[in-house]
């Protein structure tokens, strides 16, 4: 079993400048250069706009994770507290109506990069 890596954002930003916008490395070449999986290495260059973003507005360069730009405690409160409301007026509540709704706290909580996925968990 391979083990995880992550990668630091001074990585992700080293495997992004590798890139050059597709004139660079191969992806499957950058895979096994930073000892990551392919799919990561997909993802990484998918999300590079919000990894230069954050390179360029001086985040830590040494966290290997973002953490979450909004408060995910303040999201499970608040949802509760819509859903028992409608749920008091006798509106029944499907998982795909509480999904939207979440989603659309998360964003007034300050989720700018849509990073929350509501699951049906």
């Amino acid at each position: 079993m391979v083990s995880r890596h992550h990668l630091t954002l001074n990585k992700k930003i080293q495997l992004i400048s590798d890139n050059k916008d597709d004139l660079g490395l191969t992806q499957r070449t950058l895979a096994e250069k930073y000892g990551i999986t392919l799919g990561s290495v997909y993802n990484i260059l998918k999300r590079k706009e919000a990894f230069l973003h954050d390179y360029q507005t001086n985040q830590n360069q040494n966290t290997k994770r973002k953490f979450k730009s909004f408060d995910s405690v303040k999201l499970d409160e608040q949802i509760y507290e819509w859903f028992v409301q409608q749920r008091s007026r006798n509106i029944p509540i499907s998982g795909t109506i509480l999904q939207e709704k979440a989603r659309e706290i998360s964003q007034s909580l300050g989720d700018e990069f849509n990073e929350f996925k509501a699951s049906n968990e």
